[in-house]
């Protein structure tokens, strides 16, 4: 009973204007989330075999073969979850993303359980539920095996229980577990980790003011000891990346970080605004909307990516769906949720694989959503270096696409070599200098001798590997002396 009057106390007028709050938190509406939940994930199963492997999974199931305590753009527990899908259920990429859309689904069920900390009906609940599980950027970032959508739930996870803590409900050790599995999953999380003590210290010391926090801060050193010792012994070359981070193609102006954040959300953005200014007007829970207005800037500032900052929108949709419920008649509902759908439907074949290839490509949609190009094309590629890899003694792939495919799917190929980010670490031992080279131009190729294209990748289907070269020659020396030359082309 004191718990519940102290997140009355905290709530303020959101408690009084919700009298439910007190039977909310003890009625979760499991059945209605349970079916959003199961829909969602029935719609990524359906479409996770099309339309291949992403050129990322490839990497990271090759990471799952090099278990190590770090890697230089993300931490472990991606390679982890990888190396246990191969033992689950071999080289299936149906099985390797059952990973993710699972933790999909688990952001759900968290966000879900957002709403019912702020007292939310079971019907707010299902609201938040439905805006949070199908709203673009989630199933645009669900389906692919990344840490994208294992920091979704971990940081949903991490702002529920500080939702619970300012609520007097909380779990600082709990907290913690989540923050360190958090950090073992993307580093982006602690943006949202600093900005929440930063603002705690700021509006609610007395939630700092417990024998919890420090040790929630023991819990999260040792489980990120690992990955800082292997960050030690390897130069820091994480913090190096990310510092200098190399061009891409997936990276956004600032107006286009504004543009991309809304669209992630579509019509239920202003769902999330009215979700941070009511955790903003009420003092007990301003760290909450402040953390989600602060990660959201950072991002902006520094340069980031839009989809860094979905996590913490996802939170203020759960929020407010509170706000959306008060507006809501009947009819503002239908009109809000025939725009929901159709905005839905419009966006569907650009957020998930729902169309044959053929057609995807016919329409345009495969060049227009770039990872598409990198999910299609690797059959093709691979059987085309084994048909050329005939007296090789080595491959040098020159992305870790690439090199992940033939390590993957190739058939009596000689060892395969990258200086790809972390793959550079994985130089296999060859004493032949007879090399294949894969998307090296004669130019970046200084390292060998005799340059011959023997052949290209096909541009089929809209591929990203459309065109580049694969190459015969000879190293100048063997792959162990010729390798500081190998890394300084991707450097």
């Amino acid at each position: 009973m004191y718990r519940q009057e102290r997140a009355d106390e905290v709530l303020g007028w959101w408690a009084v204007t919700h009298r439910s709050a007190e039977k909310a938190a003890a009625a979760f509406a499991a059945g209605p989330v349970l079916v959003v939940v199961a829909l969602k994930c029935a719609l990524e199963v359906a479409v996770a075999g099309r339309y291949g492997w992403h050129r990322d999974e490839l990497y990271y199931a090759v990471a799952g073969l090099h278990l190590q305590g770090g890697y230089v753009e993300f931490p472990p527990a991606t390679a982890l979850l990888a190396a246990l899908a191969r033992e689950l259920f071999g080289w299936s990429l149906v099985g390797l993303r059952a990973f993710t859309i699972l933790a999909a689904a688990g952001t759900v069920l968290v966000g879900a359980l957002a709403a019912r900390e702020l007292g939310a009906t079971r019907r707010v609940q299902t609201l938040a539920a439905v805006m949070i599980g199908f709203s673009p950027g989630v199933l645009a970032t669900n389906l692919l095996f990344q840490p994208v959508a294992l920091d979704q739930l971990t940081t949903m996870v991490v702002l529920w229980l500080a939702l619970r803590l300012a609520l007097g409900r909380g779990s600082w050790p709990l907290l913690a577990v989540a923050a360190g599995i958090g950090l073992e999953t993307k580093y982006t999380i602690a943006v949202v980790l600093v900005l929440l003590i930063a603002t705690f210290l700021v509006w609610r010391r007395d939630v700092l003011r417990s024998w919890g926090l420090p040790l929630a801060v023991a819990i999260a050193a040792v489980l990120l000891v690992p990955n800082l010792v292997w960050e030690a012994g390897h130069g820091w070359t994480s913090v190096h990346w990310f510092l200098n981070p190399p061009p891409s193609g997936s990276d956004e102006t600032r107006p286009q970080f504004l543009v991309n954040l809304i669209l992630l959300t579509a019509v239920a953005f202003p769902v999330a605004v009215a979700g941070v200014v009511s955790l903003v007007r009420i003092r007990g829970l301003r760290p909450l909307g402040w953390t989600v207005v602060g990660t959201v800037v950072v991002y902006f500032v520094l340069g980031g990516k839009s989809y860094y900052a979905l996590p913490v929108v996802l939170f203020a949709l759960a929020a407010g769906a509170i706000p959306l419920d008060r507006w809501a008649t009947r009819r503002r509902l239908r009109v809000a949720s025939a725009l929901f759908v159709a905005t839905g439907l419009l966006v569907l074949p650009l957020a998930l694989p729902v169309l044959p290839l053929h057609t995807a490509v016919r329409l345009g949609i495969v060049k227009a959503r770039g990872d598409y190009q990198s999910e299609v094309g690797w059959p093709a590629y691979v059987r085309l270096v084994e048909r050329h890899a005939a007296g090789a003694d080595v491959i040098v792939a020159d992305n870790y696409g690439e090199a992940g495919a033939l390590e993957l799917f190739g058939r009596g190929l000689p060892p395969v070599a990258s200086a790809d980010v972390t793959m550079r670490y994985w130089r296999p031992q060859v004493a032949g200098r007879r090399a294949l080279l894969v998307g090296y131009s004669r130019r970046a190729a200084g390292f060998c001798s005799g340059y011959r294209v023997v052949a290209r990748i096909s541009a089929a289907d809209d591929s990203n590997e459309g065109g580049q070269p694969i190459a015969r020659c000879t190293l100048r020396s063997t792959l162990a002396r010729v390798w500081p030359s190998i890394v300084a082309t991707q450097d």
